[in-house]
């Protein structure tokens, strides 16, 4: 699932390529990828034809005026009383395309962070959304697994957005102090570490991925009890957060399973992680063997010499 820097990078090449858009038309290929109004997405996705219609002339001749982000919600600002919120969910990709980028790829991505995948030539029979725009650009929104989501809520009732309401401070926001961590963390004294970071109502966006590296980086094990780890160590994986995700940012994030840039490149982050997805492998600080364990579903991998 992309995390906060992947979702940071998105929203900011988003930002920058589709701001005072105006859409022309909407496609909606998979209806239970959109949704109205400030309610819970439902698991079990029923959504009428009428919806889908709606949903088309809700944003019919919309500009775009910005694209933000919370957690890993993003928020696209519309000039009319609505904004959209899509949540990319496991596979969920925007690739934005103009002349330009046509001409430069032919129209075709590889959607996959495999060098063995095929291109594909966009819409493809992953691409569930497309916005036209009345410049002559597009955006395709794919997902693999379907598990992403598009919703339209009117501005009134964006206080009622259960996701929005429930969300931690940001990390990387300077309001984000050593006090509003520990704060935060200690909410969950009994949890082990790695799930509480990886819990968006203690921190928003720290996902898998960050969360293995910030533990490494702060010399703490992925299964410790936030009650069990001392002051400084949580000091430690304060700096860290801040350290890590901003690293991330840089490097557009992490291409390690289905993230791609909005031009279907790949992120770079991969190129520097010390520990996640490299469970069997030495360690790059110590040559200790990587290992992992199994945290609430979730693999958490962990040098054994470097975290105690």
């Amino acid at each position: 699932m992309p995390e906060l820097p992947e979702v940071q990078t998105v929203v900011s090449e988003l930002n920058r390529k589709l701001k005072n858009k105006t859409i022309r038309s909407v496609v909606v290929n998979v209806p239970k990828m959109i949704s109205i109004g400030p309610a819970t997405v439902s698991n079990k996705r029923q959504v009428a034809s009428d919806k889908v219609r709606i949903f088309k002339r809700l944003l019919l001749n919309q500009k775009i005026l910005s694209v933000k982000r919370r957690a890993k919600l993003l928020i696209f600002d519309l000039q009319g009383p609505w904004s959209m919120l899509v949540h990319l969910k496991m596979t969920g990709q925007f690739i934005f395309e103009d002349q330009k980028q046509r001409a430069k790829t032919g129209g075709k991505y590889r959607l996959l962070n495999k060098k063995t995948a095929l291109l594909e030539h966009l819409p493809s029979k992953h691409t569930h959304v497309v916005f036209y725009f009345t410049d002559g650009s597009v955006l395709y929104f794919n997902d693999v697994r379907k598990f992403g989501y598009l919703k339209l809520v009117h501005d009134d009732e964006i206080g009622q957005v259960k996701e929005l309401k429930e969300f931690g401070p940001e990390p990387l926001e300077k309001h984000f102090t050593f006090e509003v961590f520990s704060a935060q963390v200690k909410k969950r004294a009994r949890g082990k570490i790695k799930q509480v970071l990886m819990d968006n109502k203690v921190v928003a966006g720290i996902g898998n991925i960050y969360s293995d590296e910030i533990l490494f980086l702060s010399g703490i094990r992925p299964e410790r009890k936030v009650i069990n780890i001392q002051e400084r160590e949580l000091r430690e994986a304060y700096a860290n957060t801040k350290k890590v995700l901003a690293k991330a940012i840089k490097a557009k994030g992490s291409s390690v399973g289905d993230f791609v840039r909005t031009d279907g490149s790949w992120g770079q982050m991969g190129k520097f992680h010390f520990v996640y997805g490299r469970s069997g492998q030495k360690c790059k600080k110590c040559g200790a063997i990587v290992q992992s364990v199994k945290l609430g579903g979730r693999t958490a991998s962990f040098c054994p010499h470097c975290q105690k």
